[in-house]
């Protein structure tokens, strides 16, 4: 299950997902080199790598290097960071050496070596003639092959989420034919971009309702494109049979007619082979047609019959006006872009405006707009009743207009989700969606954020690991997998998901962000976790409050009230939390015992939290803050209400997630308020269920401090201890 990804010297680094892979792989290794009398070293470490060109760097391959180099021959040495993840492995033993000190690295590495004398050389009967002859060979090789393989050693770095593009995928059940329709390359001016887009979106759409077929994602095949990679390459990466790849140019003759040629072509993976290309000249407003024709020609070249219904799904139009149509591309193109922003939101709520203002009976483009207004609202960029209305409006527009059309539910499952929290309805929509679009990934996304927030986390996994299979180079999924790994807490796996989320979108903050909180939950606030939030903008909504615990974790107070000194905002508010700063200092000066500035900085936290109570009476947050607020000059009954008010708003139960803050925050009050054995409850169900609290977690948030001389707390800690 390794990837080999460079040969260094007589040497090679090989990569592996998982450390007991990589320890097996050695072992194996080292039996067959010593039936051979080949003597090898072998050195693994678990760290990051950092592709700089042709070269590989990053202390993981120092380390690994600087073991390899320590063992002995025919030996495996291992960091402590591998033996935890191996030592209760089946098969699989090792003894500790010692710490070691090595070149170019800071800190002392544990090192253990691989028990593996009982994989030596098969016993043999050697006749004095043979072993003549074999001592012969090895001396040939030891003087004439000294730089070629005598010496080979293995390096195995655990960091496949950095050599993605290598790892084989698995295949979803089922399907036995899978094909990707690269971006197709505009021949036109850069303005035209979002028309040659949309063509290549609408013909991987037409072949996902194909169910015997397997589709590779849009979002997957945009990472290749203007790619240097062969052909062979990307069928290996995403695991296809075929490729279809194609232009697209767009002109207007000198009498005024806008005409398009699309040049697409087929290519069997195995073969590098093209099986069928073709031309399509025609005036612009043949698109659909042209699209339909290229989706049943590839359907027909991959000798897949059309089940009941397919035919009918595949020569369906969204609309006959041209201009609506190239609105509503528009859209879709500053929807898809990699990374979120209001901008290019803003961009495509105006195109969709737009396309259905053109045509009143788009269907795909009310749907689309019910569900960008309902983003809006669920990310609290817009909690408007008017901005409910606009997607309430469309939404009613869009089922009206295309009760039969799967896309039209598809967007409708995400509208009743983000606009109201309706998870049966969205999944209802979801479902009737699915049957027009079997292999649709928005649809297994779509269904893992439903499961999210009704804490069923083995469909959410499940989903988004399918979703995988058929999107394997989508970031966003990756980052998802992430969340649903951390709150179950496989802390290993969601650093794994992290990592590979960040090999495919390295400057995202989510899997950063994911990274560091993993931590805080696995191992405290430490070294780790600040590594991971140093690739985080100072710009997004979670920097400070990421920062700031980050540094009280660790006990850097000072670092962390310069931090708040800093910010120019008088809030730390994003969709979770909303704290005024002074609330956050007030939260340290308690814990030094400064009590004086502590109640200074609650007090300085009411009016403008009682404020934004007035003003948006059914959000959580800043209920839950001004509860704190309250506890923290000592008005108790105002507090407990205040802190159970918010849990009221969002139960767990209705949301797994989000929920969690008010809870967790109920606890701070309870604490606060010296309700201990309320505290401790709250904190009980926390650490019974899947959420981020951890002891981990506990220990290094210190508004728990007062409760750590309880003997149920102490309980508690040893009874979830990881």
């Amino acid at each position: 299950s390794g990837t080999l990804i460079k040969e260094m010297g007589d040497g090679m680094l090989v990569s592996f997902s998982l450390a007991s892979d990589a320890v097996r792989c050695a072992i194996e290794i080292q039996k067959a080199s010593k039936e051979q009398d080949i003597p090898l070293k072998i050195g693994i470490h678990e760290g990051e790598m950092v592709f700089a060109g042709s070269d590989v760097l990053g202390d993981g391959v120092n380390i690994a290097s600087r073991l390899q180099e320590s063992s002995e021959e025919g030996c495996i040495n291992i960091s402590g960071s591998v033996y935890s993840d191996i030592k209760n492995k089946v098969g699989i033993r090792a003894g500790f050496i010692g710490e070691k000190s090595f070149k170019n690295v800071d800190e002392l590495i544990k090192v253990y070596k691989v028990i593996c004398e009982e994989y030596g050389k098969k016993e043999e009967k050697i006749t004095p003639e043979i072993k003549w002859h074999r001592k012969s060979y090895i001396a040939n090789r030891k003087t004439n092959l000294l730089f070629f393989i005598l010496g080979v050693t293995l390096i195995a770095i655990i960091a496949a989420f950095l050599i993605l593009e290598y790892l084989p995928q698995n295949r979803t059940e089922g399907l036995d034919i899978f094909i990707v329709v690269l971006p197709f390359e505009n021949l036109g001016p850069p303005e035209h971009a979002y028309f040659t887009d949309g063509v290549t979106e609408e013909i991987t759409s037409l072949l996902a309702t194909i169910k015997t077929l397997g589709v590779i994602s849009r979002k997957s095949a945009m990472h290749y494109a203007k790619t240097d990679k062969t052909i062979k390459q990307i069928g290996k990466e995403l695991g296809v049979n075929y490729l279809l790849e194609g232009t697209v140019r767009w002109d207007t003759t000198p009498n005024g007619i806008d005409k398009v040629r699309i040049t697409p072509q087929l290519i069997r993976v195995s073969e590098d082979t093209h099986i069928w290309t073709d031309n399509y000249d025609r005036e612009i407003n043949d698109i659909f047609n042209i699209q339909s024709e290229i989706a049943q020609k590839v359907v027909e070249q991959l000798g897949i019959t059309l089940l009941e219904g397919e035919q009918s799904t595949i020569e369906i139009q969204p609309t006959e006006n041209l201009d609506a149509y190239q609105a509503y591309l528009r859209g879709r193109y500053y929807v898809g872009q990699p990374h979120f922003s209001l901008d290019s939101w803003n961009l495509a709520v105006e195109d969709f405006q737009q396309a259905v203002e053109i045509d009143t009976g788009f269907a795909l483009a009310y749907a689309e707009l019910a569900r960008i207004h309902s983003r809006f609202y669920n990310l609290r960029y817009d909690q408007s009743e008017s901005r409910l209305k606009k997607s309430d409006k469309a939404a009613a527009k869009a089922l009206e207009l295309g009760p039969n059309q799967p896309g039209v539910h598809l967007a409708l499952g995400y509208y009743y989700l983000w606009a109201y929290r309706d998870q049966k309805q969205a999944l209802k929509h979801l479902e009737i969606a699915e049957k027009g679009l079997p292999n649709n990934v928005d649809i297994m996304q779509a269904k893992s954020a439903i499961f999210e927030p009704q804490g069923q986390w083995e469909k959410y996994l499940n989903s988004l690991e399918k979703a995988i299979k058929l999107s394997p180079r989508d970031a966003a999924i990756h980052t998802n997998l992430a969340l649903g790994l951390w709150l179950t807490r496989r802390y290993s796996d969601a650093i794994d998901a992290c990592n590979q989320a960040i090999a495919l979108a390295p400057d995202w903050n989510w899997p950063y962000l994911y990274k560091s909180h993993t931590y805080w939950s696995w191992k405290s606030a430490d070294k780790q976790s600040r590594d991971a939030l140093k690739f985080v903008s100072a710009d997004h909504e979670f920097y400070i409050w990421a920062w700031y615990w980050q540094e009280v974790g660790e006990g850097n107070f000072q670092a962390a009230l310069q931090l708040l000194s800093d910010t120019t905002n008088n809030w730390v508010i994003h969709k979770m939390w909303a704290r005024p700063k002074p609330l956050l200092s007030a939260f340290i000066y308690d814990y030094l015992n400064k009590h004086e500035l502590a109640i200074k900085g609650y007090k300085a936290s009411l009016k403008p939290l009682e404020k934004k109570v007035i003003e948006n009476p059914a959000d959580p947050r800043y209920h839950s803050s001004l509860g704190i607020a309250y506890a923290g000059i000592g008005q108790q009954e105002e507090a407990i209400k205040e802190g159970e008010k918010a849990v009221e708003l969002l139960p767990m139960s209705e949301d797994a997630v989000y929920g969690i803050s008010y809870a967790q925050d109920l606890a701070v009050i309870y604490t606060m308020v010296g309700k201990f054995n309320l505290a401790l409850d709250q904190l009980e169900y926390l650490l019974s269920v899947p959420s981020w609290l951890s002891v981990s977690w506990l220990e290094m948030d210190i508004r728990f401090a007062p409760l750590r001389t309880h003997p149920r707390y102490r309980e508690l800690i040893i009874k979830y201890a990881e």
